[in-house]
């Protein structure tokens, strides 16, 4: 399911307004080899927004099927940095930790379009840190196209994949 900028937005209004969010489209796929690491790519665009958004951190978990949410939430309103894109790191690597090591892990910055084809979601949680609100997943295999920047601010991901420039499959890891 392709979602737009103005979806993402409309969709944070609607969580906004309602405590509700929307949950992640779900699709097929295979499983594959592991490979464990994350997006090297840097953008340093949003530099001054950085300093702008603070650092405190806003976690909704709406789908817990792994019974952690509240752990992964937990570990996510700890982090405490200024920093964009260490932000997405630190994120990224606690929720794979706190998830238990077992699942692949996206977190995306909804207000850019991308494309997402995960099987076997077991979390999904929206994350405000600052201004920016991201996607965060927790799941067993699937696809995702990132349509918008690929730097550390915008995305990162850990987990069993291969990548081809925007494009992710990932795998399961058994």
């Amino acid at each position: 399911m392709r979602r737009s900028t103005s979806l993402a937005t409309i969709a944070l209004t609607a969580l906004t307004l309602t405590g509700a969010a929307a949950l992640p489209a779900q699709a097929a796929d295979r499983p594959g080899a592991p490979a464990a690491s994350a997006p090297a790519t840097s953008d340093v665009a949003a530099d001054a927004a950085e300093a702008a958004s603070g650092n405190s951190v806003t976690v909704t978990v709406s789908m817990d099927h792994l019974g952690r949410g509240k752990a992964i939430a937990d570990a996510l309103r700890g982090i405490k940095t200024d920093n964009r894109g260490g932000f997405v790191q630190e994120a990224v690597d606690k929720a794979f930790k706190a998830a238990g090591s077992r699942h692949n892990v996206m977190l995306f910055n909804l207000s850019h379009n991308y494309n997402d084809k995960f099987r076997g979601t077991k979390v999904y949680a929206n994350v405000q840190w600052g201004n920016i609100h991201y996607g965060l997943w927790i799941f067993e295999s699937g696809e995702f196209t990132n349509e918008g920047d690929g730097g550390w601010i915008n995305w990162g991901f850990v987990g069993w994949y291969e990548r081809n420039g925007g494009h992710v499959k990932f795998n399961r890891s058994w």
